[in-house]
């Protein structure tokens, strides 16, 4: 019978050769395919670095043409000169004004309201002490309280244009009605005969009562003259009236 072994190591020590010969044709592959991969990132890399840097994105310009610059504002013109009513005032010439206050005394406090008027009226003293002298000036003021201070001058005249000065009569009464052609039954009134222009410290006491209504309006025949034969208009009225 013939000897086998020596043929069958012969055919295992050439296939542990084939094999071994496979497994290192394997790895060489692999090297080589990892080796050309890291090389061929490394030249990209290089590729990248090796290009200018990109410019900065542009800002997106307008879709229309810028506007025009704004024309520059007219110059300011000169302003008008205030027309010489609206000045300030020269202060009153105390030697050509009254100055002083309404008193009302307690007596005749629950006849007047704060929403009451109160008129001053200054006359010229009539030659005839039976007539009234002429209406010179009439202030209006507030009977919101007591005592009420007041400077009459030429500014509350009736006449502009006139003189206040010399000597006058003071008359100050409570209107209830705001209306200086009339006086009502109940209305307080005060007077001083004669007072000098330039006067001050002057008190008018609201003093009196109106007895009955009165109206500069109301007939009642011919009025009584004044000084100089004229016809007084504001004859028959109660003391105080304007």
């Amino acid at each position: 019978m013939p000897n086998h072994a020596p043929r069958s190591f012969v055919v295992a020590a050439a296939v542990r050769a084939s094999f071994g010969a496979l497994l290192c044709a394997l790895l060489c592959a692999s090297l080589c395919a990892s080796l050309c991969a890291s090389l061929c990132a490394s030249c990209t890399r290089k590729d990248d670095a090796s290009k200018p840097a990109g410019l900065p994105p542009m800002p997106g310009t307008p879709s229309a043409a810028p506007s025009p610059a704004p024309a520059p504002p007219a110059p300011p013109t000169a302003a008008a000169p205030e027309p010489a009513a609206a000045t300030l005032e020269a202060p009153v010439d105390p030697k050509a004004a009254i100055s002083g206050t309404i008193e009302l005394p307690a007596a005749h406090k629950a006849q007047v309201s704060p929403s009451d008027v109160v008129f001053l009226v200054a006359r010229r003293i009539a030659d005839n002490p039976n007539a009234r002298g002429t209406l010179v000036a009439v202030k209006r003021l507030s009977a919101a309280s007591f005592p009420i201070s007041f400077t009459l001058s030429a500014r509350d005249m009736m006449v502009p244009t006139g003189n206040f000065d010399g000597e006058v009569s003071l008359a100050a009464r409570v209107d209830k009605d705001g209306d200086p052609m009339t006086r009502r039954k109940g209305d307080v009134f005060g007077s001083l005969p004669k007072v000098s222009v330039g006067a001050r410290g002057v008190k008018v006491a609201l003093n009196q009562v109106q007895k009955e209504d009165e109206s500069l309006a109301g007939g009642g025949g011919p009025p009584p003259m004044m000084g100089g034969g004229m016809a007084n208009p504001h004859a028959g009225m109660p003391p105080g009236h304007p």
